[in-house]
């Protein structure tokens, strides 16, 4: 529990300095522009930051679930939390500065501005936070894998690449006699399953993630529960939605229900009336560069400012997706002829339906893909009503066998111009996860989801990971 404690310890120090970094600079700044605050005044603010991290401690911010502390707490999770946290924070502000008359003392745009940037900057100076904890393997959480088949080794791969959980793979256990005392995946195989209870004392292991077949997870659950704090369980096949799931007890009979929210009307609608906003705000916002681009395109190569793309919408209705044009006028005609020319390119563009260079790009082309901005136009599907902001990938008619029965329900949602597979490797990510993607984008969503993958796709896009 060290560790545990040692990753509590650096979160809340971080929930610390961000509350009042951020509530210094607005009062800062709100001082340059001609306000005055003594230091008695400011001082009189002090509770906002222990109220705050009471606020985190109710609301288990520095406890993912009420069992263990630090750990499994998603990023979505995380961020419904942290908005509930600072507005409350920020409620109970106010409410004591009405209290003792002390309202008028201060500048309520600056507190206004205060709230909106914690909620802004606590999420990222939280990841930040965990990815000098990871880099540094300092509060890593020890874990046991038990199960070291092809389910163990994704989660081990899985637990080096997170940087949210804080989770150390200690080793494996498993029956195979070939894996004892080697290596799987560089994580030792420590013993047989039988054995997992005695290595988690020996090593003090707390925590074992089961990756088994369903049918040996009830006795090792009966097994591992008896010593293990926290024993995962974590299914052979992903047959169901976890984030919309809840326990029900239909007469003594436990049941999970499960709840697909994008489905449901009222969400739809609160979605869509967000994601007009966000377009009308931001074709106002771009437009000088809009202009820009456009006209770049008109000097540099000859053909229209704009194409149009073919992909398939709701229902599975052919829409016309906007972009700048990026390539020269006579890309179809080049690509038929390199592709015939050059076996190793049409097998890449058979997989991909893209190319990692591609003569047919012109040069401003490739930089309006590197940023992403040759996407801009979309944000007039969206006022159409044929695209949503943040959704699953626009998908061409060719690529429906992908999905096999699950364009059923990718069919159900309209497409976005960001979503979960944009900000998880773009174009380098093979089609099996491009689908498991976006079926656990349609299968979980929610507004939080929807704020994650905005951030997300902000970072990608400043960084230019993944676009050709």
């Amino acid at each position: 529990m060290r560790e545990a404690r040692c990753r509590v310890l650096l979160l809340l120090l971080n929930d610390l300095f961000t509350a009042a970094f951020v509530l210094a600079g607005c009062l800062w700044i709100y001082h340059l522009m001609g306000a005055y605050y003594t230091l008695e005044e400011c001082v009189g603010l002090w509770p906002l930051v222990p109220v705050m991290l009471l606020c985190n401690a109710a609301i288990r911010l520095y406890h993912g679930n009420p069992f263990y502390p630090g750990a499994a707490l998603g990023p979505v999770e995380e961020l419904r939390r942290v908005f509930l946290s600072v507005s409350l924070s920020y409620l109970l502000l106010f409410g004591y500065l009405a209290l003792t008359r002390q309202v008028e003392l201060y500048s309520r745009v600056a507190l206004v501005a205060s709230w909106g940037l914690t909620f802004l900057l606590l999420p990222l100076t939280r990841w930040w936070c965990r990815s000098l904890m990871k880099r540094w393997g300092v509060g890593q959480i020890p874990v046991l894998i038990a199960g070291a088949g092809l389910g163990g080794q994704l989660m081990v791969q899985r637990i080096a690449r997170d940087k949210f959980f804080g989770f150390r793979a200690v080793g494996f256990v498993d029956d195979h006699p070939d894996k004892q005392g080697t290596e799987v995946g560089g994580v030792p195989v420590l013993g047989k399953l039988a054995d997992g209870v005695r290595i988690g004392r020996e090593r003090q292991v707390s925590y074992v993630i089961c990756c088994v077949p369903f049918h040996i997870m009830e006795s090792l659950l009966k097994q591992y529960s008896e010593y293990f704090l926290h024993v995962l369980l974590v299914p052979s096949n992903e047959v169901f939605s976890i984030a919309w799931s809840y326990p029900v007890n239909l007469d003594g009979c436990s049941a999970l229900e499960i709840r697909n929210q994008l489905l449901m009307a009222l969400p739809r609608v609160c979605k869509w009336l967000a994601e007009v906003v966000i377009a009308v705000l931001a074709i106002v916002m771009a437009f000088p560069l809009l202009l820009v681009i456009g006209l770049g395109i008109k000097l540099t190569s000859r053909g229209p400012m704009l194409y149009r793309a073919n992909r398939l919408g709701v229902g599975g209705k052919p829409i016309r997706v906007l972009k700048f044009r990026t390539m020269y006028a006579d890309a179809d005609q080049r690509l038929e002829q390199l592709l015939a020319e050059d076996p190793e390119l049409e097998r890449e563009w058979r997989e991909k339906f893209k190319l990692v260079n591609d003569p047919r790009i012109t040069p401003l082309g490739r930089f309006l893909r590197k940023t992403s901005l040759d996407e801009l136009p979309q944000f007039w599907n969206v006022l159409t009503g044929e695209m949503a902001v943040i959704g699953p990938r626009p998908i061409v008619a060719d690529e429906v066998k992908y999905y096999g029965d699950k364009y059923e329900l990718l069919k159900r949602v309209k497409p976005g111009i960001t979503g979960l597979w944009q900000v998880s490797g773009r174009s380098e990510v093979d089609y099996p996860n491009r689908v498991a993607l976006d079926m656990n984008y349609i299968m979980n969503w929610s507004i939080w989801m929807d704020y994650f993958i905005f951030l997300k796709t902000i970072k990608e896009v400043l960084f230019c990971r993944g676009a050709y």
